[in-house]
């Protein structure tokens, strides 16, 4: 790889974080930043050793979720550092931090800093406002959408299962770069990994669909039907990620829903 980029992976490690967040930094002397990690001192502390007072031109955000950018505010104090960030970005951004403003500035074209290029790929699904960053011929950062060790989390209404497999199509069309995600290593073929996530997500609608031949059920007793040997740390993300499925299976018009004591039953569509 001809451009610097270092990974500092946060010491926020778990069942949907893996070993932790992953910031980039981006260059030599001066510097890019995307996703500065979650509110932690040691993450903090590791990423001004690693600056050492070279300037940060800019910080990129890949989508809102804290353990992506607990950080920005100090990281924003600390160097005095511009957000780019994408409209759509912004109004969740300020969700979290109002009085960010002021640090944020629009992005609305690629960037191009010390004769590189950095391309804005809109990819929502596991959050409304999730961005790739494309260096052609070199890397995307893929942030939650798309990660080696594990599947996505799609969770409502933010996450959308439609909308994330329409972006994995669309990043699926980039096959000469490295995806470098926001946890874990990195992926060498993205587009065989793009593919095995899509084929992944068609086998659990068809499971759902064969399931519901049989009776019609509820979220929670689908996903324990699904996920028999899943940890119990994972089994309500994973019942989020089906219920995600059932909404995207219901747009497809190819099951239903109907309320019953308060909850959803589904199913075959007829």
């Amino acid at each position: 790889m001809s451009i610097n980029i270092k990974v500092i992976t946060a010491d926020n490690s778990g069942p949907t974080t893996n070993n932790g967040t992953n910031t980039y930094v981006i260059g030599d002397q001066e510097l890019i930043i995307i996703d500065p990690g979650p509110r932690s001192e040691s993450h903090f502390s590791n990423i001004r050793k690693y600056i050492n007072n070279r300037p940060v031109k800019m910080i990129l955000i890949t989508h809102h979720h804290l353990d992506h950018i607990g950080l920005l505010a100090d990281l924003c104090n600390l160097t005095d550092a511009k957000i780019y960030l994408d409209k759509i970005q912004l109004k969740k951004l300020l969700e979290v931090y109002p009085n960010i403003k002021n640090h944020t500035k629009i992005l609305n074209k690629s960037i191009i800093f010390a004769n590189i290029i950095i391309e804005p790929i809109y990819s929502p699904g596991h959050a409304s406002d999730h961005f790739c960053f494309r260096i052609p011929g070199e890397v995307i950062f893929t942030g939650d959408h798309i990660m080696g060790w594990s599947t996505t989390m799609i969770r409502k209404p933010d996450g959308d299962m439609g909308q994330y497999i329409q972006s994995l199509n669309k990043i699926s069309e980039y096959s000469k770069e490295i995806f470098l995600p926001g946890h874990g290593n990195k992926i060498v073929d993205g587009h065989k990994r793009c593919k095995e996530l899509i084929d992944h997500r068609n086998k659990r609608s068809n499971q759902i669909l064969q399931i519901l031949e049989e009776k019609d059920l509820d979220a929670h007793d689908i996903t324990k039907i699904i996920y028999k040997k899943i940890s119990k740390k994972l089994i309500t993300y994973a019942e989020l990620t089906v219920e995600a499925s059932l909404d995207e299976m219901i747009n497809r018009k190819l099951i239903k829903r109907k309320s019953v004591d308060n909850k959803y039953i589904y199913s075959i569509r007829t």
